[in-house]
């Protein structure tokens, strides 16, 4: 019987976790082999289906809390898909999730879930990497993907907003070697910036490069940016939003009109955070990731749950997502203590030094995988 409850921080204890890995090689393959290895580590019980090749590269540790299920499948289509398939189908009703990496992975998983009833189906996990979806092969693949997986992680935004209308959850994956490289990196100053922002001389700049959807997190800090007045009559601040995201054109119509709120240059984000005297982290986030939100070295309030948090360590203040006299209270109590700002800036920068990101990935994807076991098809 599957496990259905999760526990706080990640799934059940007893959640058997099945791996299917058709190549170690780039971002994905880097996520499969730190999955792997981070499950087993905290005490998983973790199957991984791949040949002979992959299991030897990954050189994992003899355990009682590993099996091995041999299956022929490389990370493109050869004859020995459907026998892999079929190894697969045979093995899901002793499994809980599926956790496929790559999109050929992804839909030899999806098509052995074929024929099992709803009660024997594990949850799927599809990490997507790169890929043409106007090839048929890979559009096929997509398709399975589309009908079976619970959880699309995508290795780029776009990759994950091509799967969000027909998977129940899609997010940005984890990944140890970003799949696109892009250093993140100022080019305008700090002041032409502010003018560039209409920053009034004295006035204080909080940014967020929150993706500009509609949510708990764009409506906090939007009414925090309305309010913000009334909270602390003494301080001028400015908000600046620098995501992408179909509510742009409604933001810029309500809001930049009748206070502190501006809508910055989607292109300019790295120059408006490095700019800002606290910036505002949330789960979805565009033109910057986590670890390179941290490389800018600001002051940060991440607005979100505890997961979103958890790259942050203990380097930024934690407000619910819905919490907006919160996210006041912590930007207030920033902007108040210049000493506790560059604390701060330098805590999270140091944080991008300290963190073990693949011990991280593992932790994280637990997470993932409790959220598919509540969306599991």
């Amino acid at each position: 019987m599957h496990a259905e409850q999760a526990v706080q921080g990640g799934v059940s204890p007893d959640t058997r976790i099945l791996h299917v890995v058709t190549t170690l090689r780039g971002a994905v393959g880097e996520v499969a082999s730190d999955a792997i290895r981070g499950h087993l580590a905290s005490g998983r019980h973790v199957a991984v289906a791949a040949r002979d090749s992959i299991v030897s590269a990954l050189d994992l540790p003899d355990s009682p809390l590993l099996a091995i299920i041999p299956i022929a499948a490389r990370d493109h289509v050869t004859l020995s898909d459907p026998d892999s398939s079929l190894t697969l189908h045979q093995h899901y009703r002793h499994v809980d999730v599926v956790h496929a990496h790559g999109l050929h992975a992804s839909a030899l998983a999806g098509a052995a879930m074929t024929g099992l009833p709803a009660r024997l189906r594990p949850a799927l996990v599809a990490t997507v990497g790169r890929h043409r979806s106007s090839a048929v092969v890979d559009g096929a693949s997509a398709r399975i993907v589309q009908r079976t997986a619970a959880v699309v992680l995508g290795t780029t935004d776009p990759i994950a907003d091509s799967f969000a209308d027909t998977v129940p959850v899609t997010e940005r994956a984890q990944l140890r070697t970003p799949d696109v490289s892009k250093r993140l990196a100022p080019v305008v100053g700090r002041a032409q910036t502010r003018e560039n922002l209409d920053v009034p001389a004295g006035a204080f700049l909080v940014a967020s490069p929150q993706r500009v959807v509609d949510g708990d997190e764009l409506t906090t800090l939007l009414e925090a940016g309305m309010t913000m007045f009334d909270h602390r009559p003494d301080r001028r601040v400015v908000f600046a939003l620098t995501g992408s995201g179909r509510e742009r054109s409604t933001v810029e119509r309500n809001f930049t009109r009748r206070h502190p709120i501006v809508l910055a240059d989607e292109g300019a984000a790295a120059d408006v955070l490095a700019a800002a005297d606290v910036v505002v982290a949330t789960k979805d986030m565009t033109a910057v990731d986590a670890e390179g939100l941290m490389q800018l070295g600001r002051a940060t309030v991440v607005l979100g749950t505890e997961r979103t948090a958890r790259p942050w360590g203990d380097a930024a203040v934690r407000v619910d997502p819905a919490d907006t006299a919160g996210l006041q209270h912590a930007i207030a109590d920033l902007l108040d203590s210049p000493a506790q700002r560059t604390q701060a800036a330098f805590a999270v920068r140091r944080r991008v030094d300290d963190a073990d990101p693949a011990r991280f990935i593992a932790d994280d994807l637990l997470d993932v995988y409790a959220e598919a076991l509540a969306h599991r098809r």
